[in-house]
C-alpha cells in the first residue's frame, strides 16, 4: 500500500468516476482501476458499490477516505516543508461570521507579521460550512460559534463571547424602565440561521419560560440583522462585538431582561482528530487565546 494508492482512492471519490479521475491524474483508467482493485484486495474489503454505471462509496469505502485524506495531508505537508524549505507553505483557516468578521483580521495581522513565509487561505461561513471543510480536509482548523456534529471533529472552547439582547432605541422594549422577560413574549424577532449557537442558546432558554416569540427574520448576515434592528423591525440576540460600535452611536440598545444573567457562548477551536497541529497552527490558536485577555468586551 502506497501514498499513490490514497491519492488515486481519493481522486475516484472527488471526481465521481474512474475516467474522470485519471483524466485529472494524467494516467490511464486501467492504472486508476489497477490501483483501486489493489486496495479492496490488500484490506480485503469492497470500496464502492457500482451501480448503474455510477460508484457509491460504501461504509468501508467511507472510513478509508477518512484515513486517507489526512495520510495524503499530512505527507504532502512534508514533503512541503523538507524538500522545498525556501518556498512559502500554507494555512487554511475557517472561521464563522462572528469569529471571522470581529477577530480574525486582527489575529492574522499579528501572525502574519510573524511568519512572512506563510501563505494564509481565510474561509468565513456558517459553522455548518466550516465543519463540512474541515472534514474533506480543505480546511487546517476553525473557529466557529455553533454546534458541531461529527465524532471525528476536535472541538475546544477557546474564546468566552458575551451576548446580548439589542433592539433600536426608538422600539418599545427600548423605552421601558424594567423590562421582564414576559415583556418579550409575541415580539418579533430577528435570529440568526437555524443551527447558530446564539438562536439556539436563546430558544431553549425561551422555552424553559414557556415564552414564545415571532422569529419574523431568519438571517445569516450580521450586518442584514443590525440593519433590521436600526428600523425597528424586531428585537435580536447578537454578539457584543457585532454591536459594540452601534450602541455607543446611540443607534441600538442593548436591554437588560430580568431573569436573564450572563448570557454568553463559547467560540470553540474546531480541527480533525487525526490532523497534526504543527507550529504555524499552534502559533494561531495562542494568539486566538491572548486576543480573550487582551479584549474585554
Amino acid at each position: 500500500m502506497t501514498i499513490r494508492h490514497l491519492k488515486i482512492f481519493i481522486s475516484v471519490v472527488d471526481y465521481k468516476t474512474m475516467s474522470n479521475a485519471a483524466k485529472k491524474l494524467f494516467i490511464s483508467q486501467p492504472s486508476v482501476s489497477q490501483a483501486i482493485r489493489e486496495i479492496e484486495e490488500y484490506y480485503n474489503i469492497m470500496l464502492f458499490e457500482r451501480l448503474s454505471q455510477k460508484l457509491y462509496l460504501t461504509k468501508d469505502g467511507e472510513n478509508l477516505l477518512k484515513y486517507s485524506r489526512y495520510i495524503v495531508s499530512t505527507f504532502d505537508s512534508m514533503e512541503k516543508e523538507f524538500k522545498n524549505k525556501h518556498s512559502n507553505i500554507y494555512i487554511k483557516i475557517g472561521g464563522s461570521l462572528t469569529f471571522g468578521t470581529y477577530i480574525l483580521p486582527n489575529i492574522m495581522e499579528k501572525f502574519e507579521a510573524k511568519y512572512t513565509n506563510v501563505d494564509s487561505k481565510i474561509i468565513v461561513d456558517n459553522t455548518k460550512q466550516i465543519e463540512e471543510k474541515i472534514i474533506n480536509n480543505e480546511l487546517d482548523i476553525g473557529i466557529v460559534e455553533g454546534e458541531t456534529q461529527n465524532t471525528d471533529i476536535v472541538k475546544l472552547p477557546i474564546l468566552k463571547d458575551r451576548l446580548v439582547i439589542v433592539c433600536s432605541i426608538n422600539h418599545e422594549l427600548a423605552k421601558k424602565e424594567n423590562v421582564t422577560l414576559k415583556d418579550l413574549y409575541g415580539k418579533a424577532m430577528i435570529a440568526r440561521e437555524d443551527g447558530s449557537k446564539e438562536r439556539s442558546q436563546f430558544q431553549r432558554f425561551l422555552n424553559q419560560n414557556n415564552i414564545k416569540v415571532d422569529c419574523k427574520w431568519n438571517c445569516t448576515s450580521v450586518e442584514t440583522i443590525k440593519n433590521a434592528l436600526k428600523k425597528g423591525q424586531g428585537f435580536a440576540v447578537l454578539s457584543i462585538m457585532a454591536v459594540k460600535d452601534e450602541i455607543e452611536r446611540n443607534e441600538l440598545k442593548a436591554i437588560e431582561v430580568e431573569q436573564i444573567e450572563n448570557l454568553s457562548r463559547d467560540l470553540c477551536l474546531i480541527y480533525h482528530k487525526n490532523k497534526f497541529l504543527n507550529e504555524e497552527i499552534n502559533y494561531f490558536i495562542k494568539l486566538c487565546k491572548d486576543f480573550q485577555q487582551d479584549n474585554i468586551f
